[in-house]
């Protein structure tokens, strides 16, 4: 969906409406998916089916795919807020007034340290799958790399993507970003550090919150402002 381009139509047509349905409804069906797997996860720590699908990733050969893995395991922690950090200050350089799109986005990251002290889950042991080659410290559910690769790809393409590529090219940088999200999540599942459910629950909350962000008229309309008056 063209965010920017919906927010000026609704301007021309006078329309008023405080949210927009679609992605308040694409945010509300994520965030009721990640309230069920969240209350299913807390009350069952560890579910067999999770450790099922954790050694058949590890079990398959990735090809091309596995190359990207050392990536997503790299970034995070000091280093993905730093990669944030730089993807702001783009936005202040290049589409300034989409700055509160970037901004509320970046909130998942306050979702994830709510979620990981409220529900504090073991991670994957070498006992229960293939192999653990990574070992965070922190509590496995949600997972936190998935929360902001997700972030991070939703803010390029909103900020940068939907205001500087023709239809066509914002159709090839959505495709991009639900690629990369993949690969990211396959990453954090094959190398043992997350249990599938937190990945997917990482997905799902990122997904709820930033839909819910960028349903708000008053947001939309400062990036379609943004792209008017620049």
């Amino acid at each position: 969906m063209d965010i920017t381009r919906g927010a000026l139509e609704e301007g021309r047509n006078g329309r008023r409406s405080a949210i927009n349905t679609t992605l308040f409804a694409v945010a509300a069906v994520a965030a009721v998916g990640a309230l069920v797997v969240a209350v299913y996860v807390a009350a069952h720590p560890f579910i067999p089916e999770d450790a099922v699908i954790e050694r058949d990733v590890q079990s398959t050969n990735w090809g091309p795919v596995a190359l990207t893995f050392p990536i997503f395991s790299w970034i995070g922690d000091a280093k993905g807020a730093l990669f944030e950090a730089i993807i702001f200050v783009a936005v202040l350089i290049f589409n300034r007034r989409a700055w509160l799109i970037a901004a509320g986005c970046a909130a998942t990251g306050v979702w994830y340290e709510v979620l990981s002290h409220l529900i504090i889950r073991v991670r994957p042991t070498t006992a229960q799958v293939l192999q653990v080659t990574e070992h965070p410290g922190a509590s496995s559910f949600p997972s936190g790399h998935t929360m902001f690769i997700v972030t991070v790809t939703a803010v390029l393409m909103l900020c940068f993507g939907q205001r500087f590529l023709p239809t066509w090219g914002r159709v090839m940088g959505w495709t991009l970003a639900a690629l990369i999200v993949v690969a990211s999540s396959l990453d954090r599942i094959y190398t043992g550090a997350h249990w599938p459910s937190d990945v997917l629950a990482g997905i799902l909350i990122a997904v709820a919150w930033i839909s819910f962000w960028v349903s708000l008229r008053w947001v939309r309309q400062g990036s379609a402002s943004a792209q008017h008056q620049d």
